[in-house]
């Protein structure tokens, strides 16, 4: 079953909600003003993924927090970040530098709740609006090339559906860019499709 562009648009303003969701709850957590965004939200073929990654050239190295989740959905949700950009937001939520000598510790921690909040308020908001059930896992941060963060998540080998979005993140004149990817496994696309199918059938947004 493959998605449509009524599908695509349904998903897109279910992650906008979530968005709006994980601002609010950023800004109550790091006491600054925190604005988040997700430009257009596009499927994805593995290795698609993996050249859009790689296109870029100037970063090596990455930043991630996965969450997966299981129950009527399995799959996983990740938030990766360029390793410039983990540790402008690292700076930007604890005031710390990269002098310090435990930075990489206050980055994993960090980026894991950062990561926990985002994760769950995006994944969460298309759960809830679809009436399904998730159990959510511990969040996994990682650190190295994209191969070595993607080859570790069991869903992305999965060849389900795969989701990308780009995620942006303003923190007092900070500009800093992510990006949010959702794995849907195999076996629980068709699933993914009725729900959505079912949320339009029953009026989508105008009757939420």
């Amino acid at each position: 079953m493959e998605l449509t562009p009524e599908h695509i648009d349904v998903i897109q303003e279910m992650i906008n909600i979530g968005v709006g969701q994980a601002a609010n709850m950023l800004n109550s957590l790091s006491g600054k003003h925190v604005k988040l965004s997700v430009p257009i939200v596009e499927v994805i073929k593995s290795e698609q993924l993996i050249d859009f990654f790689q296109a870029k050239n100037v970063f090596d190295n990455y930043s991630s927090v996965t969450l997966t989740f299981s129950g009527s959905l399995s799959g996983s949700s990740k938030l990766v970040f360029p390793t410039e950009s983990a540790s402008k937001l690292v700076m930007a939520f604890t005031d710390q530098s990269q002098d310090e000598l435990d930075f990489d510790e206050i980055q994993a921690e960090t980026l894991s709740e950062i990561g926990n909040i985002v994760l769950n308020s995006l994944v969460g908001s298309l759960a809830n609006l679809l009436n399904i059930n998730l159990n959510y896992s511990i969040p996994l941060y990682l650190t190295g090339t994209i191969d070595q963060i993607l080859s570790a998540d069991i869903s992305f080998k999965d060849d389900g559906l795969i989701l990308l979005a780009r995620t942006h993140f303003s923190i007092e004149s900070l500009e800093i860019e992510g990006d949010f990817i959702l794995f849907i496994d195999l076996k629980s696309v068709s699933e993914f499709v009725n729900s959505l199918d079912n949320f339009v059938k029953e009026g989508g947004f105008f009757t939420k």
